[in-house]
C-alpha cells in the first residue's frame, strides 16, 4: 500500500506544477510556473555576447529588456530569436532583417555558440555557468566572429 500512496504523490506533483524537465545526467526534475518566469530566453550566440554587455544598444526600451533578462539566473536556450530579438528594431516575421544575409549569418553564429559552449536548445542553465564557460571560448569565437560586429569597440574597450 505504501508504493501506491507514492506513486500517487508523485502523480499530484506532476499535475500541479505541469512540467517535467530532464536535466543532462537525465535525472527528473519538477519545475514550478516561478521557476519558468525567472529565467531568460535565449539563442545561442546571446549566450556569448550578453556577456560584455555594456548599457549600449538600440533605443532605451531595448537596453531595458536586456537588463531585464540579465537579472534572471537561469536560461533556457531557444533556437531563432529570443528575449533580446524581441525588442530589435531589425526583428521582421521572426528574422533579422538588419542586412541581407544577417539572418543567416546568425543562425551560423548560435550553432557555433552552442558547440563550444556545450548546450543544447532546451537545455536550463545558470548564467554563472555560462560565465564560467566563455573565458575558455573566447579566443575561437573572438576570431571567428568579433572581427565583423558593430558592437566590438563595446564590448573589448572597458
Amino acid at each position: 500500500m505504501e508504493g501506491s500512496a507514492k506513486g500517487s504523490t508523485s502523480l499530484q506533483i506532476f499535475i500541479r506544477m505541469n512540467t517535467i524537465l530532464i536535466s543532462r545526467d537525465e535525472s527528473l526534475k519538477f519545475e514550478s510556473e516561478n521557476d519558468r518566469e525567472s529565467r531568460s530566453k535565449l539563442r545561442g550566440h546571446h549566450l556569448i555576447c550578453l556577456n560584455f554587455f555594456r548599457g549600449e544598444g538600440y533605443s532605451e526600451d531595448f537596453i531595458r529588456n536586456i537588463y531585464e533578462v540579465l537579472t534572471k539566473k537561469k536560461v533556457e536556450i531557444v533556437s531563432g530569436p529570443d528575449e533580446v530579438c524581441a525588442k530589435c528594431p531589425y526583428l521582421k516575421d521572426e528574422k533579422c532583417a538588419s542586412h541581407e544575409y544577417t539572418d543567416e549569418t546568425i543562425l551560423v553564429q548560435d550553432k557555433k555558440a552552442l558547440g563550444l559552449l556545450g548546450f543544447v536548445p532546451g537545455e536550463i542553465v545558470d548564467w554563472k555557468m555560462i560565465a564560467a564557460i566563455v573565458p575558455d571560448i573566447l579566443e575561437e569565437w573572438k576570431a571567428q566572429f568579433c572581427e565583423g560586429c558593430g558592437y566590438r569597440e563595446v564590448c573589448f574597450n572597458k
